[in-house]
């Protein structure tokens, strides 16, 4: 991934050309957001080769938790420029305040595999995968901190180095792998959670208004 403009300004007002696609959109036609899932794991020891799988699971989830509707596709007759792929540990769920702790281990134990078609588009550490969201700054709650994945600013993510275009038939893929540490550890011990967490990967990018909308 690299930190690089990935549309251009044809010069023409409510045009961008994605050169990587050789693609001109009109803006009125499209909107900038993401498509965005979530997976949990429980408190308690994470063993080596424990895997989080997204895009899969979708029933009983609110938009606070995921906006699509058909495991791994996005909507029908909608069409997604991604830049952008990234995941934030949720620094709170429900009635619950994320330990700061928790969220240090799953960034720094974790890595993203990213997908579309089984063809691989990004892969690596999960702390590499900043969003730009999130909450900063600080507390006065005792024995509590605020932590986020990177920076809480969309001028902070990082962007793929090459757009990718994303139809309705295409499947997305996502897993969040976890594996030891032997070779610092010199041992196959594994982190533990104090309590459950929250992944949400988000896809950035620019969406198209599906035909008749």
């Amino acid at each position: 991934m690299a930190d690089v403009p990935f549309a251009q300004s044809t010069g023409n007002p409510g045009e961008l050309h994605f050169p990587a696609l050789g693609k001109t959109i009109r803006l009125v036609e499209w909107r900038e957001g993401d498509f965005y899932d979530s997976v949990t794991r429980a408190s308690g020891a994470v063993t080596a080769g424990t895997s989080l799988e997204l895009f899969r699971d979708l029933s009983n989830k609110n938009l606070q938790h995921a906006n699509l509707k058909t495991p791994r596709r996005i909507p029908s007759n909608s069409e997604f420029i991604m830049n952008r792929v990234g995941v934030v540990i949720a620094q709170a769920f429900s009635n619950t305040v994320t330990d700061g702790d928790d969220i240090m281990k799953v960034a720094y134990a974790g890595s993203l595999t990213f997908q579309i078609n089984d063809r691989l588009i990004s892969q690596g550490p999960l702390i590499a995968y900043q969003t730009g969201y999130g909450m900063s700054g600080a507390t006065t709650r005792n024995n509590a901190t605020v932590l986020t994945t990177g920076i809480a600013s969309a001028a902070a993510a990082p962007q793929l180095l090459v757009a990718q275009s994303v139809g309705d038939k295409d499947d997305l893929g996502a897993t969040i792998d976890f594996k030891d540490d032997i070779w610092i550890t010199a041992s196959s011990v594994m982190f533990v959670l104090t309590g459950r967490i929250v992944a949400i990967l988000f896809c950035h990018g620019f969406i198209k208004k599906p035909q008749g909308s």
